[in-house]
Protein backbone atom coordinates (compact mmCIF):
# COMPACT_ATOMS: atom_id res chain seq x y z
CA UNK A 1 0.00 0.00 0.00
CA UNK A 2 1.48 3.86 -1.17
CA UNK A 3 2.08 5.47 2.32
CA UNK A 4 1.47 8.30 0.14
CA UNK A 5 -1.72 8.03 -1.77
CA UNK A 6 -4.68 10.16 -0.33
CA UNK A 7 -6.71 8.87 2.84
CA UNK A 8 -9.98 8.87 1.20
CA UNK A 9 -10.52 8.66 -2.61
CA UNK A 10 -11.48 12.19 -4.06
CA UNK A 11 -14.11 13.51 -6.09
CA UNK A 12 -14.56 13.16 -9.54
CA UNK A 13 -12.61 15.74 -11.14
CA UNK A 14 -10.57 16.85 -7.62
CA UNK A 15 -6.56 16.77 -7.16
CA UNK A 16 -5.64 16.18 -3.67
CA UNK A 17 -3.60 18.80 -2.46
CA UNK A 18 -0.99 17.52 0.60
CA UNK A 19 1.14 20.47 0.86
CA UNK A 20 -1.30 23.09 1.32
CA UNK A 21 -5.02 22.09 1.60
CA UNK A 22 -7.89 24.53 1.85
CA UNK A 23 -8.10 25.21 5.78
CA UNK A 24 -9.90 26.93 8.42
CA UNK A 25 -6.80 26.96 11.29
CA UNK A 26 -7.33 30.15 11.87
CA UNK A 27 -10.94 30.33 13.04
CA UNK A 28 -9.84 27.39 15.24
CA UNK A 29 -6.99 28.94 16.72
CA UNK A 30 -9.61 31.97 17.33
CA UNK A 31 -11.37 29.65 19.18
CA UNK A 32 -9.49 27.77 21.15
CA UNK A 33 -8.15 31.11 22.36
CA UNK A 34 -10.99 32.43 23.08
CA UNK A 35 -12.09 29.25 25.49
CA UNK A 36 -8.73 29.59 27.08
CA UNK A 37 -9.14 32.99 28.16
CA UNK A 38 -12.92 31.79 29.87
CA UNK A 39 -11.19 29.06 31.77
CA UNK A 40 -8.06 30.82 32.79
CA UNK A 41 -10.60 34.26 33.71
CA UNK A 42 -13.52 32.01 35.59
CA UNK A 43 -11.29 29.51 37.31
CA UNK A 44 -8.93 32.39 38.41
CA UNK A 45 -11.62 34.52 39.82
CA UNK A 46 -13.56 31.52 42.00
CA UNK A 47 -10.09 30.34 42.95
CA UNK A 48 -9.27 33.87 44.53
CA UNK A 49 -13.12 34.09 45.50
CA UNK A 50 -12.59 30.84 47.77
CA UNK A 51 -9.11 31.63 48.74
CA UNK A 52 -9.35 34.89 49.87
CA UNK A 53 -12.91 36.00 50.22
CA UNK A 54 -14.68 33.07 51.50
CA UNK A 55 -11.50 31.40 52.83
CA UNK A 56 -13.34 28.10 52.30
CA UNK A 57 -12.52 25.64 49.92
CA UNK A 58 -14.88 22.77 49.42
CA UNK A 59 -14.58 19.10 47.71
CA UNK A 60 -15.99 20.68 44.37
CA UNK A 61 -13.21 22.90 44.03
CA UNK A 62 -10.25 20.00 44.17
CA UNK A 63 -12.74 18.48 41.60
CA UNK A 64 -13.05 21.36 39.25
CA UNK A 65 -9.00 21.31 39.96
CA UNK A 66 -8.45 18.05 38.89
CA UNK A 67 -11.01 18.99 35.87
CA UNK A 68 -8.16 21.04 34.45
CA UNK A 69 -5.85 18.49 34.10
CA UNK A 70 -7.34 16.31 31.13
CA UNK A 71 -9.03 19.83 29.46
CA UNK A 72 -5.44 21.10 29.33
CA UNK A 73 -4.94 17.57 27.23
CA UNK A 74 -7.82 18.12 25.27
CA UNK A 75 -6.28 21.48 23.99
CA UNK A 76 -3.16 19.98 23.73
CA UNK A 77 -5.45 17.57 21.18
CA UNK A 78 -6.52 20.15 19.25
CA UNK A 79 -3.53 22.16 18.33
CA UNK A 80 -1.70 18.61 17.64
CA UNK A 81 -4.59 17.67 15.17
CA UNK A 82 -4.69 21.08 13.51
CA UNK A 83 -0.92 20.60 13.12
CA UNK A 84 -1.19 17.32 11.59
CA UNK A 85 -4.27 17.53 9.37
CA UNK A 86 -5.42 20.87 9.97
CA UNK A 87 -9.17 22.11 10.48
CA UNK A 88 -11.82 21.53 8.27
CA UNK A 89 -9.37 19.68 5.50
CA UNK A 90 -10.75 17.68 3.61
CA UNK A 91 -9.78 13.44 3.92
CA UNK A 92 -8.39 13.45 0.74
CA UNK A 93 -5.40 16.04 0.96
CA UNK A 94 -4.42 14.17 3.78
CA UNK A 95 -1.67 11.37 3.04
CA UNK A 96 -3.10 7.80 4.29
CA UNK A 97 0.43 7.98 6.39
CA UNK A 98 -0.90 10.83 8.35
CA UNK A 99 -4.03 9.13 8.98
CA UNK A 100 -3.02 6.64 12.07
CA UNK A 101 -1.27 9.45 14.07
CA UNK A 102 -4.41 11.75 13.64
CA UNK A 103 -7.02 9.11 14.60
CA UNK A 104 -4.85 8.21 17.62
CA UNK A 105 -4.93 11.95 18.66
CA UNK A 106 -9.00 11.60 18.02
CA UNK A 107 -9.09 8.46 19.88
CA UNK A 108 -7.04 9.73 23.01
CA UNK A 109 -9.10 13.35 22.76
CA UNK A 110 -12.28 11.54 23.20
CA UNK A 111 -11.20 10.02 26.91
CA UNK A 112 -10.00 13.53 27.38
CA UNK A 113 -13.62 15.11 26.97
CA UNK A 114 -14.98 12.35 28.80
CA UNK A 115 -12.73 12.78 32.20
CA UNK A 116 -13.26 16.47 32.06
CA UNK A 117 -17.06 16.92 31.70
CA UNK A 118 -17.50 13.73 34.18
CA UNK A 119 -15.43 15.77 36.86
CA UNK A 120 -16.97 18.78 36.19
CA UNK A 121 -20.92 17.83 36.26
CA UNK A 122 -20.26 16.02 39.19
CA UNK A 123 -18.27 18.84 40.99
CA UNK A 124 -21.27 21.19 39.85
CA UNK A 125 -24.30 18.80 41.08
CA UNK A 126 -22.02 18.87 44.42
CA UNK A 127 -21.56 22.84 44.69
CA UNK A 128 -25.81 22.34 43.99
CA UNK A 129 -26.29 20.07 46.63
CA UNK A 130 -24.06 22.26 48.58
CA UNK A 131 -26.12 25.51 47.95
CA UNK A 132 -29.81 24.49 48.44
CA UNK A 133 -29.82 21.49 50.86
CA UNK A 134 -29.88 22.65 54.35
CA UNK A 135 -27.13 20.63 56.03
CA UNK A 136 -28.12 17.17 57.85
CA UNK A 137 -31.31 17.10 55.29
CA UNK A 138 -31.78 14.91 52.81
CA UNK A 139 -34.93 16.14 50.61
CA UNK A 140 -36.16 15.09 47.47
CA UNK A 141 -33.32 17.98 45.50
CA UNK A 142 -31.10 16.43 47.33
CA UNK A 143 -31.66 12.66 45.80
CA UNK A 144 -32.23 14.05 42.48
CA UNK A 145 -28.60 15.14 42.34
CA UNK A 146 -27.44 11.64 43.84
CA UNK A 147 -29.03 10.04 41.28
CA UNK A 148 -28.18 12.30 38.54
CA UNK A 149 -24.20 11.89 39.77
CA UNK A 150 -24.18 8.40 39.99
CA UNK A 151 -25.73 8.25 36.21
CA UNK A 152 -23.32 10.38 34.95
CA UNK A 153 -20.52 8.91 36.86
CA UNK A 154 -21.57 5.53 35.49
CA UNK A 155 -21.99 6.83 32.29
CA UNK A 156 -18.62 8.31 31.78
CA UNK A 157 -16.81 5.37 32.84
CA UNK A 158 -18.39 3.43 30.46
CA UNK A 159 -18.21 5.88 27.89
CA UNK A 160 -14.18 5.75 28.76
CA UNK A 161 -13.93 2.09 28.33
CA UNK A 162 -16.36 1.83 25.26
CA UNK A 163 -14.36 3.69 22.95
CA UNK A 164 -10.96 1.73 24.39
CA UNK A 165 -13.00 -1.50 23.57
CA UNK A 166 -14.34 -0.55 20.26
CA UNK A 167 -11.32 -2.85 18.66
CA UNK A 168 -9.34 -5.89 18.77
CA UNK A 169 -6.65 -5.51 18.31
CA UNK A 170 -6.41 -2.13 20.58
CA UNK A 171 -3.94 -0.70 18.26
CA UNK A 172 -7.07 -0.99 15.16
CA UNK A 173 -8.37 1.86 16.75
CA UNK A 174 -6.27 4.00 14.83
CA UNK A 175 -4.46 2.08 12.34
CA UNK A 176 -6.77 0.77 10.22
CA UNK A 177 -4.58 -1.49 8.40
CA UNK A 178 -4.12 -3.73 10.82
CA UNK A 179 -6.22 -7.04 10.49
CA UNK A 180 -8.91 -7.44 13.67
CA UNK A 181 -12.73 -6.45 13.87
CA UNK A 182 -14.33 -3.06 15.33
CA UNK A 183 -17.50 -1.80 16.25
CA UNK A 184 -19.07 1.04 15.24
CA UNK A 185 -16.97 3.78 16.90
CA UNK A 186 -19.32 6.25 15.35
CA UNK A 187 -22.42 5.26 16.60
CA UNK A 188 -20.61 4.86 20.40
CA UNK A 189 -19.79 8.67 19.99
CA UNK A 190 -23.46 9.65 19.13
CA UNK A 191 -24.96 7.97 21.56
CA UNK A 192 -22.94 9.16 23.89
CA UNK A 193 -23.60 12.47 22.87
CA UNK A 194 -27.05 12.13 23.00
CA UNK A 195 -26.49 11.02 26.62
CA UNK A 196 -24.65 14.19 27.13
CA UNK A 197 -27.12 16.17 26.37
CA UNK A 198 -29.83 14.57 28.50
CA UNK A 199 -27.53 15.15 31.71
CA UNK A 200 -27.05 18.48 30.71
CA UNK A 201 -30.21 18.94 30.60
CA UNK A 202 -31.50 18.07 33.90
CA UNK A 203 -28.27 20.08 35.47
CA UNK A 204 -29.91 23.01 34.08
CA UNK A 205 -33.51 22.42 35.00
CA UNK A 206 -32.63 20.89 39.11
CA UNK A 207 -32.26 24.32 40.55
CA UNK A 208 -34.82 26.07 39.03
CA UNK A 209 -37.66 24.74 40.92
CA UNK A 210 -35.31 25.45 44.22
CA UNK A 211 -34.68 29.38 43.02
CA UNK A 212 -38.44 30.02 42.21
CA UNK A 213 -39.34 28.91 45.52
CA UNK A 214 -37.08 31.44 47.56
CA UNK A 215 -39.22 33.45 50.07
CA UNK A 216 -37.94 37.18 47.85
CA UNK A 217 -38.94 39.30 45.08
CA UNK A 218 -39.52 38.19 41.73
CA UNK A 219 -37.03 40.28 40.14
CA UNK A 220 -34.46 38.75 42.76
CA UNK A 221 -35.12 35.40 41.93
CA UNK A 222 -35.08 36.30 38.18
CA UNK A 223 -31.48 38.05 38.95
CA UNK A 224 -30.27 34.19 40.81
CA UNK A 225 -31.99 32.42 38.28
CA UNK A 226 -30.75 33.61 35.15
CA UNK A 227 -27.28 33.25 36.67
CA UNK A 228 -28.28 29.32 37.11
CA UNK A 229 -29.55 29.46 33.73
CA UNK A 230 -26.12 30.32 31.94
CA UNK A 231 -25.92 26.36 31.59
CA UNK A 232 -28.24 26.94 28.61
CA UNK A 233 -25.30 27.56 26.31
CA UNK A 234 -23.85 24.34 27.65
CA UNK A 235 -27.15 22.37 26.78
CA UNK A 236 -26.91 24.16 22.98
CA UNK A 237 -23.45 23.49 22.82
CA UNK A 238 -24.14 20.14 23.11
CA UNK A 239 -27.23 19.98 20.97
CA UNK A 240 -24.99 21.37 17.91
CA UNK A 241 -22.24 18.79 18.60
CA UNK A 242 -25.01 16.40 18.98
CA UNK A 243 -26.09 17.66 15.05
CA UNK A 244 -22.61 17.57 14.34
CA UNK A 245 -21.80 13.96 15.86
CA UNK A 246 -24.65 12.78 13.24
CA UNK A 247 -23.21 14.08 9.96
CA UNK A 248 -19.91 12.42 11.34
CA UNK A 249 -21.69 9.33 11.50
CA UNK A 250 -22.75 9.28 8.09
CA UNK A 251 -20.08 10.69 6.43
CA UNK A 252 -16.61 8.94 5.33
CA UNK A 253 -14.83 12.49 5.47
CA UNK A 254 -13.52 11.67 8.98
CA UNK A 255 -11.02 14.38 9.07
CA UNK A 256 -13.55 17.04 7.79
CA UNK A 257 -16.08 16.46 9.84
CA UNK A 258 -14.61 15.54 13.22
CA UNK A 259 -13.39 19.25 13.25
CA UNK A 260 -16.66 20.83 13.61
CA UNK A 261 -17.48 17.68 16.19
CA UNK A 262 -14.12 18.50 18.42
CA UNK A 263 -14.01 22.45 18.32
CA UNK A 264 -17.91 22.52 19.88
CA UNK A 265 -16.46 19.13 22.29
CA UNK A 266 -14.05 22.27 23.27
CA UNK A 267 -16.84 24.83 23.71
CA UNK A 268 -19.05 22.54 25.73
CA UNK A 269 -16.32 22.02 28.19
CA UNK A 270 -15.15 25.59 28.40
CA UNK A 271 -19.18 26.34 29.34
CA UNK A 272 -19.02 24.17 31.78
CA UNK A 273 -16.16 25.39 33.80
CA UNK A 274 -18.08 29.24 33.37
CA UNK A 275 -21.00 27.48 35.02
CA UNK A 276 -19.24 26.07 37.63
CA UNK A 277 -17.21 29.09 38.66
CA UNK A 278 -19.87 32.21 38.13
CA UNK A 279 -21.84 32.09 40.86
CA UNK A 280 -18.90 32.06 43.37
CA UNK A 281 -17.43 35.06 41.11
CA UNK A 282 -19.16 37.91 43.14
CA UNK A 283 -17.54 37.57 46.14
CA UNK A 284 -14.36 38.77 44.27
CA UNK A 285 -16.16 42.44 43.43
CA UNK A 286 -17.66 42.60 47.05
CA UNK A 287 -16.33 45.98 48.23
CA UNK A 288 -14.09 47.21 45.43
CA UNK A 289 -16.00 49.99 43.95
CA UNK A 290 -13.83 50.19 40.63
CA UNK A 291 -14.79 46.47 39.40
CA UNK A 292 -17.98 47.15 40.91
CA UNK A 293 -18.42 50.18 38.74
CA UNK A 294 -16.54 48.56 35.36
CA UNK A 295 -19.80 45.73 36.16
CA UNK A 296 -22.60 48.27 35.94
CA UNK A 297 -21.19 50.21 32.79
CA UNK A 298 -21.35 47.41 31.51
CA UNK A 299 -24.71 45.88 32.18
CA UNK A 300 -25.94 49.46 31.50
CA UNK A 301 -24.20 49.82 28.50
CA UNK A 302 -25.83 46.58 27.29
CA UNK A 303 -29.24 47.42 28.41
CA UNK A 304 -28.63 50.68 26.58
CA UNK A 305 -27.73 49.23 23.52
CA UNK A 306 -30.84 46.33 23.07
CA UNK A 307 -33.09 49.41 24.15
CA UNK A 308 -31.96 51.33 21.11
CA UNK A 309 -31.63 48.66 18.65
CA UNK A 310 -35.23 47.91 19.41
CA UNK A 311 -36.30 51.68 18.89
CA UNK A 312 -35.91 52.93 15.21
CA UNK A 313 -34.11 56.08 15.19
CA UNK A 314 -33.67 56.32 18.75
CA UNK A 315 -29.77 57.35 20.26
CA UNK A 316 -27.94 56.64 23.35
CA UNK A 317 -30.25 55.87 26.74
CA UNK A 318 -29.08 56.31 29.86
CA UNK A 319 -30.70 54.41 33.34
CA UNK A 320 -29.53 55.62 37.23
CA UNK A 321 -28.43 52.80 38.66
CA UNK A 322 -29.17 53.59 42.17
CA UNK A 323 -33.06 52.99 41.66
CA UNK A 324 -32.86 50.36 39.42
CA UNK A 325 -30.29 47.88 41.08
CA UNK A 326 -31.32 44.48 42.35
CA UNK A 327 -30.32 43.86 45.93
CA UNK A 328 -30.25 40.62 47.50
CA UNK A 329 -30.46 39.77 51.13
CA UNK A 330 -29.03 36.65 53.34
CA UNK A 331 -32.42 34.36 53.73
CA UNK A 332 -33.00 33.66 57.40
CA UNK A 333 -32.36 30.22 58.14
CA UNK A 334 -35.40 28.03 58.50
CA UNK A 335 -36.11 24.98 61.56
CA UNK A 336 -33.17 25.71 63.52
CA UNK A 337 -31.50 24.30 60.50
CA UNK A 338 -27.52 25.26 59.69
CA UNK A 339 -25.92 25.94 56.02
CA UNK A 340 -22.81 25.44 55.12
CA UNK A 341 -23.33 27.38 52.03
CA UNK A 342 -22.87 31.13 52.65
CA UNK A 343 -25.02 32.08 49.28
CA UNK A 344 -28.06 31.40 51.89
CA UNK A 345 -30.19 29.92 48.59
CA UNK A 346 -32.68 27.85 50.34
CA UNK A 347 -36.39 26.95 49.34
CA UNK A 348 -39.96 27.57 51.05
CA UNK A 349 -41.17 23.52 51.47
CA UNK A 350 -22.86 25.01 12.42
CA UNK A 351 -20.92 26.04 10.57
CA UNK A 352 -17.41 27.15 10.90
CA UNK A 353 -17.82 30.47 10.94
CA UNK A 354 -21.02 29.51 12.90
CA UNK A 355 -18.35 28.43 15.87
CA UNK A 356 -16.26 31.56 16.04
CA UNK A 357 -19.01 33.55 16.14
CA UNK A 358 -21.25 31.39 18.68
CA UNK A 359 -17.37 31.69 21.15
CA UNK A 360 -17.88 35.10 20.42
CA UNK A 361 -21.83 35.38 21.80
CA UNK A 362 -20.58 32.66 24.61
CA UNK A 363 -18.09 35.54 26.18
CA UNK A 364 -20.39 38.22 26.08
CA UNK A 365 -22.74 36.30 27.46
CA UNK A 366 -20.63 35.54 30.27
CA UNK A 367 -19.76 39.42 30.47
CA UNK A 368 -23.21 39.90 30.80
CA UNK A 369 -23.93 37.22 32.98
CA UNK A 370 -21.17 38.56 35.30
CA UNK A 371 -22.23 42.10 35.88
CA UNK A 372 -25.54 40.74 36.32
CA UNK A 373 -25.25 38.67 39.17
CA UNK A 374 -21.98 40.96 40.78
CA UNK A 375 -24.22 44.11 40.61
CA UNK A 376 -26.90 42.36 42.27
CA UNK A 377 -24.67 40.78 44.87
CA UNK A 378 -22.36 43.97 45.56
CA UNK A 379 -25.36 46.17 45.59
CA UNK A 380 -26.94 44.04 48.19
Amino acid sequence: MDPNRPALEPPDGVTPNFNNPPNDNRQANAGVAICLILVITSVTLRAYSKLFCVKKVHIEDYLALLALGPYIAFVWGVYKLMNLTGYYVHQWNVPIKALPEALYVIYICTSFFEATMGTLKTAILREWIRLFVPRGTKNNFYWACVVVMCLNIVYYIASILASGLACSPHEKIWNKTLPGTCVNSKVIFVSSASINLVSDLAILILPQRIIWRLHTTRQKKIAVSSVFAIGVIACLTAAVRLAEGVVFLLSDDIIYNISAVSLWCLAELTVAFVVFSLPAIPKVFAGNTLIKRVLQSLSLWSKSATASSRIPGSGSSSRKTGDNAIRLQSLPRSHGLKSESSEQLRPSGASESGILLFYLSSSLTSIRALSLVANATVTG
